[in-house]
C-alpha cells in the first residue's frame, strides 16, 4: 500500500519532526474533517465553498501535479494555486513560471477538474524559496494563478484551535484535530499560534513574537534592534523601548533607557523638573536605577554599578552634566577616580572600564550616565489583557507615562 494519507500507514521513515511528517499530519486533518478543510480553503482560495467541489484527492512528496492526463470536459486548463505554507509566511512576489526542474512536491490537493492546490511547507523562518513559483507541469493541463498564496502556520493553527475551543467540531473529528495540534506542539513548537499570549502557552519563542507584536502595535511603528525592541524620535532624552520576558520569574517588563547616551544624558539632566518626575515614576509602579556604562562610537560598554542612590546619582549628573565630555586615553584614570570618590561608580565599574577599553586599543571614551527604567506585569495579568485585546494600550500608556516625565510628546491610539 503507498496511500500515505490513510490514517493507519507510516509515512516512510523519516522521525516525528520531519517537515514531511507535518506535511502528511496535516493533509490527514484536512481529509478527515470537513471544517478544518473549509477553513484551510477560505486561506488558499477565500470565497471557495468546499460543498461546491468535487471531491478532493490527497497526495503527498508527488513529482507530478496531476497523474491524469486527460484534459477537463469543457477544454479549459484546470485551475491551479500555489501555496507557500511557512512560519510568518511572506508574500511571494514573484510571477508563476512552467519549469523543468526536478521536484517533489510537498502537498497536492485534486478536486476534480475544477482546481489543484499544490503546497510548498517549511517550518523555518525565512525567505520564499523559488519551489512555489516555479512548478515543473509535465505536460498536465494545468494554469496556475500569476503569483503563489502566502499562508501562515500560525494562522492555520490558531483556526484549527478555534474550531475546538469553539466546540465546533465533535467526535472523532475533534480528537484527530487535537491529536495534530498536540504533535504540533510537541514536535513543532516554534511554528505554533502566538495571536494571544495564553496561545504562545509556555514556549518562550512565540512568547517573545507575541510581545514584539505587542510592542510594534503600541509604539505604532516597526523600527528596532531587535524583537521587543523599538524607537521613537520624540524627545532627545530617550530613544527606545523593550517590551519581553526577561526571565522565568513569570513577568512581562517593559523597560526604557533614558540618557543612554551623552547626548541624551545632556537633553535630561539639563532638565532638572523631567529628573525629578522620573524619580517619581516609582511611586506607579516603575523601578528606576543608575544605568552607567561607557560609549565608543555607536556602541555602549562597561556597564558598571552604582553604590549611591538613584537620587544621589540624579543629584550628581543634574550638577556635573555641563562638564561631561568625551574623554581621551589619557584621562581615564583621573575621571575614573573622581566617579569612584563620589561614590558614583564602585570598583567594580573601574574593572569593567580596564577591560573595554584600557585593555583595549580604543583612544576615546565618552561616559553615558543613563537610567534604567522597567515597568512588570504578572504574565497572568498581561495574558489577561491581551485576550480582551487591550494589552497594546495597556503597554501604550505606560510608555507614555515615561514620555509625559520626560516632558515629550505621547504616542498617538495606533
Amino acid at each position: 500500500m503507498t496511500n500515505h494519507l490513510n490514517f493507519f500507514v507510516p509515512f516512510q521513515s523519516a522521525a516525528a519532526w520531519h517537515e514531511n511528517q507535518l506535511t502528511r499530519a496535516l493533509l490527514v486533518v484536512l481529509r478527515y474533517s470537513p471544517m478544518a478543510h473549509q477553513a484551510w480553503l477560505n486561506f488558499v482560495s477565500p470565497g471557495r465553498a468546499l460543498q461546491t467541489l468535487p471531491p478532493a484527492e490527497f497526495a503527498t512528496q508527488r513529482q507530478r501535479v496531476v497523474t491524469k492526463q486527460e484534459p477537463p470536459l469543457d477544454g479549459d486548463a484546470i485551475p491551479g494555486i500555489s501555496v507557500w505554507l511557512a512560519p510568518d509566511a511572506k508574500q511571494v512576489n514573484a510571477i508563476f513560471e512552467v519549469s523543468d526542474r526536478q521536484q517533489v512536491l510537498d502537498a497536492i490537493i485534486t478536486y476534480g477538474s475544477e482546481l489543484v492546490v499544490v503546497v510548498e511547507n517549511k517550518i523555518n523562518w525565512g525567505e520564499p524559496t523559488e519551489q512555489p513559483h516555479r512548478i515543473n507541469l509535465h505536460g498536465a493541463p494545468v494554469k496556475f494563478q500569476d503569483q503563489p498564496r502566502s499562508v501562515r502556520w500560525q494562522d492555520v493553527l490558531a483556526m484549527l484551535s478555534d474550531l475546538v475551543d469553539r466546540n465546533l467540531v465533535h467526535g472523532a473529528e475533534r480528537s484527530v484535530i487535537c491529536d495534530f495540534l498536540d504533535f504540533v506542539e510537541e514536535h513543532f513548537p516554534n511554528i505554533g499560534p502566538y495571536s494571544t499570549i495564553s496561545r504562545c502557552g509556555n514556549n518562550r519563542f512565540r512568547l517573545e513574537r507575541r510581545l514584539d507584536a505587542i510592542q510594534g502595535i503600541a509604539v505604532g511603528g516597526e523600527e528596532g534592534k531587535g524583537l521587543g525592541w523599538r524607537d521613537f524620535d520624540c524627545t532627545p532624552k530617550i530613544f527606545m523601548a523593550w517590551l519581553g520576558y526577561p526571565s522565568d520569574a513569570g513577568a512581562v517588563s517593559l523597560r526604557m533607557y533614558p540618557a543612554d547616551t551623552l547626548g541624551q544624558a545632556r537633553a535630561l539632566f539639563s532638565d532638572p523638573t523631567s529628573v525629578q518626575n522620573l524619580i517619581a515614576l516609582r511611586s506607579k509602579g516603575w523601578r528606576v536605577e543608575p544605568n552607567f556604562h561607557w560609549g565608543f562610537m555607536a556602541g555602549g560598554y562597561a556597564w558598571a554599578s552604582s553604590p549611591c542612590s538613584v537620587e544621589k546619582y540624579c543629584t550628581y549628573w543634574v550638577e556635573n552634566i555641563g562638564q561631561s565630555r568625551e574623554l581621551s586615553r589619557s584621562e581615564w584614570t583621573g575621571y575614573l577616580d573622581t566617579l569612584e570618590a563620589d561614590c558614583i561608580l564602585d570598583t567594580s565599574g573601574k574593572e569593567a572600564f580596564d577591560r573595554e577599553f584600557t585593555a583595549s586599543q580604543r583612544q576615546k571614551a565618552h561616559p553615558r550616565p543613563g537610567l534604567f527604567c522597567e515597568y512588570t506585569w504578572p504574565l497572568l495579568d498581561a495574558a489577561g489583557f491581551d485576550a480582551r485585546g487591550l494589552f497594546a494600550n495597556e503597554v501604550r500608556s505606560r510608555i507614555n507615562q515615561m514620555l509625559v516625565a520626560l516632558q515629550a510628546p505621547t504616542l498617538g491610539a495606533g
